[in-house]
C-alpha cells in the first residue's frame, strides 16, 4: 500500500470503490477520465471466485484496504485521505452491504432501510409483499424437509430453488416435483455460495412463466432514471438456467415495466446510485427475480455504451460524483440507436480445449463485434451449468434487427454443434 504521503490531493479528490470487480473495474478509470478523481479500493472478500477476481485492475488504484467493519474501515479510509473521502461507490454484488455501511457512517447519499433487503433474496421479497408491490410467493428454508413441505403443500406446478444471497445464476435449480426440490437442497445446504459464505438457508419460490428481462436503472434522492433494458434468452441444462442471449430492448416500448421497477427501487430503499434489476414480465404484468444496488455485471454496461444514447457507467458515477451532471444527463430519455446481442458461449462438458475458432467464424458476421473467447489448445475449461462457468461471450451490434436475429442463431447453432470451441472431454 503507498504512504499517505504520496496520495495527491485532499480527502474530497478521491473516490473510493467498494469491490471494484466485473463491470465495477471500469469506475476508477472512468472517474479519472471525467473527474481527474483518484481512486482507492476497499476489497470485502478473498474467497470470491477466480475468474471474478481476476477483473480487479489494481494499477487503476493509488491504494487498496480489506473491509473489517465499518469503524475500523473509514477510520482506515480516512487516514489515506486526509479526512472524509469525497465520494463513494458500490462496484460489485458482494460489497453492498459493506457500501451501505460506510455510505450510512459518514452520511454520503445513503440508500434506506434494511441493507440486507438488497442482498438477502427472501427479505427482498419480504420487503415488496409489505409494500405492496408484486412479489413472488415464496419460503425461506433453513432444512431440507421444510422446504419440501412448502412445495408439497403449495399446490404449485414448478419451483425454484437458490442460496438467498445467489448471484450469477450460483445455485439457481428449476425443479418441477418436491423430490427434484430435495434433490437441490441437498447440493446446497452446506455447501459456501459463490461469494464463500456457508449456505444455511434457502429460498423456494413458485416458477414464473413469461419473458424475463434485466433492467437497468441509476437514482439520485430517490427519483430513478431507467437507462436500458435487455430481454434474456436462457436455456436449462440439469436443472440449472444458463444464459443463451441477452438482447437489447428499447426502453420506451415497456412503461409498464418501468413504473413496476420505480416501485422495487422505492420498496427496496435505493434512492441513490445503480441499480440492476431481473423480472420475468408475465401475463399478469412484471415480477422481480432480484435487484442488486449496483451496476449490471459483466459486459452490460459496455453494450449499452455500444448502442445506446445514454452510458450506465458515466450516470452512475454522476450520481455520486456530480449530481448536477446527471440531472443534465438525464435530461433527455434514452434511445437505441443500434441493436447489441451478446451471446454467451457454453462448453457441452470439462476438458481440454484443442481448437478456438471463434474469432476465426464469427469475424465473417456482418454484426460481429468483438468476442471475449480467449482460450488457448491446452487451456482446461468446465462445463458450463451457470454464468461463470460459460466458456465465453460473441457480441453482435447492428442497427437492422433482421440481421442480428440471423446472425445470432448462427452462433448459437455453430456453439451447439461444438465448432466454436472445441474440446476433449477429461482433465
Amino acid at each position: 500500500m503507498p504512504d499517505p504521503a504520496i496520495l495527491s490531493g485532499t480527502g474530497t479528490g478521491k473516490l473510493v470503490v467498494v469491490d471494484p470487480y466485473s463491470s465495477g473495474s471500469a469506475l476508477a478509470r472512468r472517474a479519472k477520465e471525467l473527474y481527474g478523481l483518484d481512486s482507492i479500493a476497499v476489497l470485502t472478500s478473498q474467497t470470491l471466485p477466480t475468474a471474478l477476481l481476476a477483473t480487479y485492475p489494481a494499477e487503476d488504484f493509488v491504494a487498496e484496504l480489506r473491509y473489517t467493519d465499518v469503524l475500523t474501515t473509514a477510520r482506515a479510509l480516512e487516514a489515506l485521505c486526509g479526512g472524509r473521502p469525497g465520494h463513494l461507490i458500490c462496484g460489485s454484488e458482494p460489497g453492498v452491504e459493506a457500501y451501505d455501511q460506510l455510505a450510512a457512517h459518514w452520511g454520503m447519499r445513503p440508500n434506506t432501510g434494511s441493507s440486507q433487503a438488497r442482498r438477502d433474496k427472501f427479505l427482498m421479497q419480504e420487503r415488496l409483499r409489505d409494500a405492496g408491490v408484486r412479489y413472488i410467493p415464496h419460503h425461506l428454508a433453513e432444512d431440507i424437509e421444510s422446504a419440501v413441505e412448502w412445495c408439497a403443500a403449495s399446490g404449485l406446478d414448478e419451483y425454484v430453488v437458490k442460496p438467498v444471497k445467489s448471484f450469477a445464476t450460483d445455485g439457481v435449480f428449476f425443479c418441477s416435483s418436491p423430490d427434484e426440490v430435495r434433490a437441490a437442497c441437498e447440493k446446497l445446504f452446506g455447501r459456501d455460495d459463490i461469494a464463500g459464505e456457508l449456505i444455511t438457508q434457502v429460498l423456494v419460490q413458485e416458477r414464473m412463466v413469461g419473458t424475463e428481462f434485466v433492467v437497468d436503472s441509476v437514482s439520485l434522492d430517490g427519483s430513478a432514471f431507467v437507462v436500458n433494458m435487455f430481454r434474456y434468452a436462457k436455456e436449462t441444462v440439469a436443472g440449472n438456467p444458463v444464459y443463451r442471449a441477452m438482447s437489447s430492448v428499447d426502453v420506451g416500448d415497456y412503461p409498464g415495466i418501468v413504473l413496476y421497477v420505480e416501485q422495487v427501487l422505492e420498496a427496496l430503499g435505493i434512492e441513490n446510485g445503480p441499480a440492476h434489476s431481473e423480472l420475468i414480465l408475465t401475463e399478469d404484468g412484471p415480477v422481480l427475480i432480484e435487484t442488486g444496488a449496483r451496476m449490471h455485471g459483466g459486459l452490460g454496461p459496455r453494450l449499452v455504451e455500444e448502442s445506446s444514447s445514454h452510458s450506465v457507467i458515466d450516470l452512475t458515477l454522476a450520481s455520486r460524483v456530480a449530481p448536477d451532471e446527471f440531472d443534465r444527463l438525464t435530461q433527455a430519455q434514452p434511445s437505441l440507436w443500434r441493436g447489441v446481442i451478446e451471446c454467451f458461449l457454453s462448453a457441452q462438458t470439462g476438458g481440454v480445449v484443442v481448437a478456438n475458432r471463434v474469432w476465426e467464424v464469427c469475424r465473417e458476421l456482418d454484426s460481429y463485434l468483438f468476442d471475449t473467447c480467449g482460450q488457448v489448445p491446452g487451456d482446461h475449461i468446465e462445463k458450463t451449468t451457470d454464468l461463470i462457468t460459460s466458456c465465453g461471450r460473441v457480441v453482435l451490434a447492428h442497427a437492422d434487427p433482421g440481421v442480428l436475429e440471423r446472425d445470432l442463431e448462427r452462433v448459437l447453432e455453430m456453439d451447439r454443434r461444438g465448432t466454436l470451441v472445441e474440446v476433449v472431454p477429461g482433465a
